[in-house]
């Protein structure tokens, strides 16, 4: 049923069991002949996600102490002829660890006496404060095996609810066996470990080839992810002799301003945001340039164990269109309006203004004139029509 071999149970169940952080610990108890407790390392409380290689552990299930517990007698005389039995869960497949002590290998506990142990100090001989020798059998179960053999190589744990329970139990001759007490660690009361922390990129731009342009020079920036979790947001320019991924990489390798850095010269972004968008601001960042491309990327870093791992998302890029050069409307004035009934009558005037036109530039003599210059050019037409220097033919 099992194919670990014994001598390598405890590296086992220090790395599975390892799964039980932030405890939420349900410990039952028989008269209180005997009591067990089990806590876990604020390393692994942290962790937003389990990946058995960042532990710090080597073969032996020893390194940093990231599971301990304690068996404590509670009475004034000796208490023997007890075993411990290990008990690992995956939500989603069942019971895949079982160890239990050898029937040939009972310990006892002194009067009052309190027994520590962790994944530094657990042997598969005995147990630190216990004068017996303590041996166990088992090790994966069925759907322990076929759990492991699902992971593929992989050492980052699949999504799930993963728990142990740990039980201290007497076998005697009239009731057989008699749990004495037991204690139960789950990860967070029944909320997943996540097996990845991603998040996907939504506004502006699109990925590097799109060649999205957008008009907004303080654009809103959007994406999905996981809530709760700081990201930083970064934007740099295009360069024509430095690819987007090693600019953002270069942004990266320095602190944020908000950190005690500055913004490096073709860095125009570099926030932390805990949230899902963020609003280019007006202040604190180099002004997008028209005409400019522009990259950006999230990155956040997040807990495995006692390393911290850094996730990146996509890189999506957009340019900011340059402005459509369009000369202001002419100014109509009085003068300006005369001018221009005279020129074109006044139903058509009227016609043209009721409709939403305005009057951009107007050639005269093969040049092209607007603005300011425009308006005069109308009021000197004006001074000579009424002065019959111009003589206009047809009606108004």
């Amino acid at each position: 049923m099992y194919r670990l071999k014994v001598r390598k149970i405890p590296a086992l169940l220090v790395l599975l069991a390892v799964f039980a952080f932030v405890p939420n610990k349900k410990i039952f108890a028989q008269d209180q002949i005997v009591s067990i407790q089990i806590d876990v390392s604020d390393v692994l409380s942290n962790s937003q996600f389990i990946g058995l290689t960042n532990l710090g552990l080597d073969s032996e299930g020893r390194g940093p102490v990231l599971v301990s517990g304690f068996i404590q007698n509670e009475k004034n005389e000796v208490v023997s002829d007890l075993f411990l039995e290990i008990r690992v869960f995956a939500g989603k497949v069942g019971e895949i660890v079982n160890v239990i002590s050898q029937p040939e290998f009972p310990f006892s506990l002194q009067p009052m006496q309190s027994v520590y142990v962790n994944n530094n100090t657990l042997s598969e001989d005995g147990v630190p404060g216990i004068t017996e020798r303590v041996k166990f059998d088992g090790g994966l179960t069925t759907e322990g095996d076929k759990f492991i053999e699902s992971l593929d190589g992989s050492t980052t744990l699949p999504a799930d609810i993963y728990s142990i329970e740990a039980i201290i139990f007497q076998n005697t001759n009239e009731n057989g066996r008699v749990d004495l007490a037991s204690v139960t660690a789950e990860i967070g009361g029944g909320v997943p470990v996540s097996e990845s922390v991603d998040f996907f990129l939504r506004t502006p731009g699109d990925v590097t080839d799109a060649n999205v342009e957008i008009t907004n020079p303080y654009p809103q920036f959007s994406w999905e992810g996981e809530q709760g979790i700081e990201y930083r947001l970064l934007v740099v320019k295009g360069s024509d002799t430095d690819s987007p991924e090693s600019l953002l990489q270069s942004a990266r390798s320095s602190a944020p301003p908000a950190d005690g850095g500055s913004l490096l010269q073709y860095e125009n972004l570099d926030v932390k945001v805990v949230g899902e968008s963020f609003q280019y601001p007006s202040s604190g960042a180099q002004p997008l340039e028209p005409g400019q491309t522009y990259y950006w990327q999230l990155s956040t870093s997040i807990q495995s164990g006692v390393n911290f791992e850094e996730r990146t998302s996509e890189i999506w890029s957009f340019k900011l269109s340059e402005p459509e050069t369009t000369d202001a409307p002419i100014i109509i004035t009085e003068e300006t309006k005369k001018a221009i009934v005279n020129l074109i009558g006044n139903g058509r005037f009227e016609n043209l203004i009721s409709s939403g036109y305005t009057m951009q530039s107007f050639e005269l003599d093969g040049v092209t004139y607007s603005g300011n210059q425009a308006s005069i050019i109308l009021a000197e037409l004006l001074r000579k029509i009424e002065s019959g220097e111009i003589v206009l033919s047809g009606g108004n």
